[in-house]
């Protein structure tokens, strides 16, 4: 059997509400020559169920169950077991235009390029309310620059699902998603750092739908200390592979911009527990944590590195 030209990974875990519509999507792409791979992350719900339904009909949907791991460790599966030059990775409650695929290996063929990326809505759900993103324009973009973007996170945002990767991205140097929240951040520059060109497109072609309980929108220590880490990890990588001198202001830029997110969340944090002890600790480790992320004294670790402070989770107040 001939491999497919792109591998589609979908982790699946709590999404019964939203996957048959993920799984339309991907049925009816204009462009034909591909698998999916769904992930069975030990789902708890029915959506097993709606995804073996979409595998009984159509040969390109695979099924495979493994322990939970969470979307990380669901990720880093697909890649092991996908045949495609190319790959994707779609979160299983979002949804696709018509031509994500087509559009999006075409570029990559047309241009030589490693990765493509294109432009997505953000649906906030049970509201309905669409935001557009604002990424660069349609354009073939170097390595050196779209590495600067997508580190500083500015018009070239870190998610996972936006993106076509050549597999040997991955393969090749190793390089997987960490188990930890935010992994998409830690991830992209370090996948993007050893691709030749970036494709991209000016269209709308995913639609990303931010649940009540998505990551931002329940913050919490973990998380907090983990926006940091991502940031960490991509600076430790870079410097191993001896250019952070190249990129030192895009990882400071960022590093503040996260620091800066972290305040906020951390103060939210103690307004919603009704608990204010600890707080200027907090604040102040948020501050040394960012100083230890920017330093030039900072030597660099073989795999991913670990912080030294930790975020103290407030206590509710009874």
């Amino acid at each position: 059997m001939q491999n497919p030209k792109v591998s589609v990974i979908v982790p699946i875990y709590n999404v019964e509400k939203y996957i048959d519509k993920c799984l339309s999507t991907l049925k009816n792409q204009s462009f034909r020559d591909f698998e999916v791979l769904l992930i069975n992350d030990e789902t708890p719900d029915n959506s097993m169920q709606i995804a073996e339904k979409y595998a009984s009909e159509d040969s390109r949907f695979l099924i495979f169950s493994k322990k939970n791991g969470g979307l990380s460790d669901a990720r880093n599966y697909g890649i092991e077991h996908s045949r495609g030059e190319f790959i994707v990775f779609v979160d299983s409650d979002d949804y696709l235009h018509e031509d994500y695929l087509k559009t999006m290996y075409e570029d990559c063929i047309n241009n030589n390029a490693d990765m493509a990326y294109c432009r997505f809505k953000h649906t906030i759900d049970k509201t309905k309310i669409k935001i557009f993103s604002i990424n660069p324009k349609k354009s073939v973009i170097e390595r050196d620059k779209a590495l600067d973007m997508i580190i500083r996170d500015n018009r070239m945002h870190s998610y996972a699902w936006n993106k076509m990767y050549r597999k040997t991205l991955f393969t090749d140097n190793n390089i997987r998603y960490p188990i930890m929240y935010f992994e998409d951040v830690a991830t992209s520059a370090r996948v993007l750092f050893h691709a030749n060109k970036i494709a991209v497109t000016d269209k709308n072609l995913y639609y990303y739908v931010r649940r009540s309980g998505s990551i931002m929108s329940t913050m919490n220590s973990k998380k907090i200390e983990h926006l940091l880490l991502s940031i960490l990890i991509t600076r430790n990588y870079i410097q191993l592979h001896g250019e952070y001198d190249k990129y030192k202001k895009a990882v400071r830029a960022v590093a503040l911009k996260m620091r800066l997110i972290n305040i906020y969340s951390i103060i939210k944090q103690h307004i919603i527990c009704g608990n204010f002890k600890g707080m200027k600790t907090n604040l102040r480790t948020n501050k040394k944590l960012y100083k230890y992320i920017i330093s030039d004294d900072y030597v660099p670790v073989e795999g991913y590195p670990e912080l030294p402070y930790n975020i103290i989770q407030p206590e509710r107040k009874k």
